[in-house]
């Protein structure tokens, strides 16, 4: 197994000239969107999309999510999307043959519609948020236009099995078994991480935190504490699973956690590689 980390999309949030004034940390806060390109014996498995072709082809139909556009000012460039990406590395995006997606939010399926011969794997819980999102912010942040081309999925129910306290789904089907969605509520009712347990030893945590400074104890700026309250599904949910977060990086000091915003560990993470 090879495991690339791919940025597919750059952000820049909330940055606007009169809230940099106010609030000048702001206007250091750049995000990525990190994914992960897996080479496997059942073919190349992408985590998570980031933006897609049609996103930057066409920005009305990504902006039509005005909340998300607003909030986090995605740079939109074609060169960072997945596919570009992938085809560059000499890969045919048809090898793609399965995608493991963390949560269904824009900026991480954006690109699903680009390999719609792909199965995804994700959480039920999730699935179905997305298909019978309840409250507003849910109603907000799906878009079944992300999907509608995929018609292989793949929905897991957490049964039983517990890792370091949380719950978690081994076998995913046709996938290493090495690899597991691991249940991560708060940012999205079916939020999920994904941990691989080889000789590579990460476990990407998605939107569960959005930058390090958050698994620290020193108080989080003002900045990402916003941007983490606008953006998650259920604030008490998203506090317990940072705690739980804090408590596997003392007890599996081995193991590299990160999450799929924060441009520093993504760095790391590329010179790790």
């Amino acid at each position: 197994m090879k495991i690339h980390h791919l940025n597919c999309g750059s952000l820049c949030p909330l940055s606007h000239p009169l809230l940099n004034r106010a609030i000048p940390q702001l206007d250091k806060f750049n995000l990525v969107c990190h994914c992960l390109l897996i080479e496997s014996t059942s073919g190349l498995i992408l985590v998570d999309t980031g933006m897609g072709l049609d996103d930057v082809k066409n920005h009305e139909r990504y902006f039509s999510n005005f909340r998300f556009k607003q909030i986090a000012r995605p740079k939109l460039d074609i060169e960072e999307t997945a596919f570009m990406q992938i085809t560059r590395m000499g890969f045919n995006p048809k090898d793609v043959k399965h995608i493991i997606a963390t949560h269904f939010d824009s900026d991480h399926i954006g690109g699903l519609a680009d390999f719609p011969w792909a199965k995804v794997h994700l959480l039920k819980d999730e699935w179905e948020a997305a298909l019978n999102p309840k409250r507003f912010r849910e109603k907000a942040r799906y878009n079944k236009i992300r999907w509608e081309q995929n018609r292989d999925v793949e929905a897991y129910e957490t049964q039983g099995d517990i890792w370091e306290g949380f719950k978690r789904v081994q076998n995913l089907k046709d996938i290493d078994p090495s690899i597991y969605l691991v249940s991560l509520p708060g940012h999205t009712r079916g939020h999920a991480g994904v941990l691989i347990e080889n000789e590579a030893n990460i476990f990407m945590a998605g939107d569960a935190f959005i930058q390090e400074v958050q698994l620290g104890e020193n108080k989080v700026p003002l900045p990402i504490s916003l941007y983490s309250r606008m953006t998650n599904e259920d604030s008490h949910e998203a506090e317990n699973t940072i705690k739980k977060i804090k408590a596997l990086r003392e007890t599996r000091s081995e193991l590299s956690i990160f999450c799929s915003h924060d441009l520093n560990q993504f760095n790391k993470m590329v010179n790790r590689k």
